[in-house]
């Protein structure tokens, strides 16, 4: 009779445990939230915020979610406050996922305490290859720097080579000294090789403490047909700004994520900035030819979302939304019993968006465990632009995103 009273109550309490971890009318499921809002990341931390935040309303409102999540938000602008905000995430607020990080030094330090935490990591802007690397509970929606490295090779050998009748085409790579510049100058690097463009020079900087000029004379020495430059946005501009100053030219100069395709390189290089091309994700302003019928719906409602909140539906906030929309309605929804970082994690890996269903014209299947695309959305979408005026930037390649066709 004892050992059926003791099973009752475990029965009891074990069954009050699950209760207490699904949301309900009364209780929210809360998620942790880390993003750089301060400091020199802000705008892009901010604005991918705003895409997590417009996904999580639009799910809501159209019933893909029928719970009521909740963001314990926490900013951070170095990788030790990140990483020390993993912990106060899980210790304090008892979350069983964390959302983030946009930039790709704070999301290497949170996403691997998380790992050590055994919670659920969901990168949703920062592109450093090691950031997945062999853990089981980071999952990543966006493109990864190597792969925007190899956009920028490609969109050189295919079209940009051709175009200039170069038979020994010659680049430099110019990158920060760190797990962003080393995802996609690398990736740059060894897919080159592998195209014939020939890498004559590869020149790494701290992008706390450099000489522009000294950069500027390097790459005049160099005389590289093509430059492939992975800088943050100051260093960006300032070198930008000596290359310009020193009459350093190329026939083409192609940049990346963190500096070269936000709005604030156009407005502050200024007219030096026209022509210069640009590898990244996606932003809202998509050739709706790499859409499919789902996609273009969903993408009405993310801009009478973003509209609605006054935001713009930018790079950042794109990812964040594609990011936050993955999460909260393909994973959640899908999750059986309590949410757990492992059932979380278990959902993820089922999920599968076709390729021209998320709004940036990607789709969604992370990388098998084990594999070495293991977390990683292996549909995820790259594209190149180009500066065309002050501020106006139009994607031009891969041909089905472009929204200027008359031009490469």
């Amino acid at each position: 009779m004892r050992s059926r009273s003791l099973a009752l109550i475990a029965l009891v309490l074990l069954s009050a445990a699950c209760a207490q971890a699904q949301p309900d009318q009364n209780h929210d499921l809360v998620l942790g939230a880390i993003y750089p809002l301060t400091g020199p990341q802000a705008p892009g931390g901010t604005q991918e915020l705003a895409g997590v935040r417009a996904a999580l309303s639009v799910a809501e409102s159209s019933g893909a979610l029928k719970f009521h999540v909740r963001l314990q938000v926490v900013d951070a602008t170095t990788p030790q406050a990140a990483a020390a905000a993993v912990d106060q995430l899980v210790r304090v607020y008892h979350v069983p996922a964390i959302l983030g990080t946009y930039g790709s030094t704070l999301s290497a330090a949170a996403s691997a305490r998380a790992e050590e935490l055994k919670t659920v990591y969901w990168e949703t802007g920062a592109v450093a290859d090691p950031i997945t690397a062999q853990r089981r509970y980071v999952f990543r929606t966006v493109a990864t720097g190597s792969a925007l490295g190899r956009m920028a090779v490609t969109f050189t050998h295919d079209v940009l080579v051709p175009r200039m009748k170069l038979s020994a085409p010659r680049a430099a790579v110019l990158r920060v000294n760190d797990v962003y510049g080393r995802s996609v100058g690398g990736g740059e690097e060894a897919l080159a090789k592998s195209m014939g463009i020939q890498v004559i020079d590869v020149i790494e900087y701290n992008p706390s403490a450099y000489d522009a000029d000294v950069i500027s004379a390097r790459l005049a020495v160099d005389h590289a047909d093509f430059l492939w430059d992975v800088s943050y946005i100051d260093d960006g501009v300032a070198i930008w700004q000596a290359l310009l100053r020193n009459q350093v030219s190329f026939k083409a100069a192609i940049g990346t994520s963190s500096a070269f395709c936000m709005e604030e390189f156009s407005r502050r290089v200024g007219s030096g900035s026209v022509g210069v091309y640009a590898a990244d994700k996606p932003d809202g302003e998509i050739n709706p030819a790499a859409l499919s019928p789902a996609g273009r719906s969903l993408l009405a409602k993310a801009r009478a979302e973003f509209a609605r909140t006054g935001q713009a539906l930018d790079i950042p906030g794109v990812a964040g939304f594609v990011g936050g929309w993955t999460l909260v309605s393909k994973v959640l929804p899908q999750v059986s019993g309590p949410f757990t970082p492992d059932s979380i994690r278990r959902s993820a890996l089922t999920v599968d968006v076709p390729t021209g269903d998320s709004i940036n014209g990607g789709g969604v299947r992370f990388g098998a465990d084990g594999s070495l695309d293991g977390g990683q959305n292996t549909r995820a979408a790259a594209v190149i632009g180009q500066w065309q005026a002050v501020g106006v930037m139009n994607v031009l390649f891969p041909l089905a995103y472009s929204t200027n066709r008359s031009s490469t």
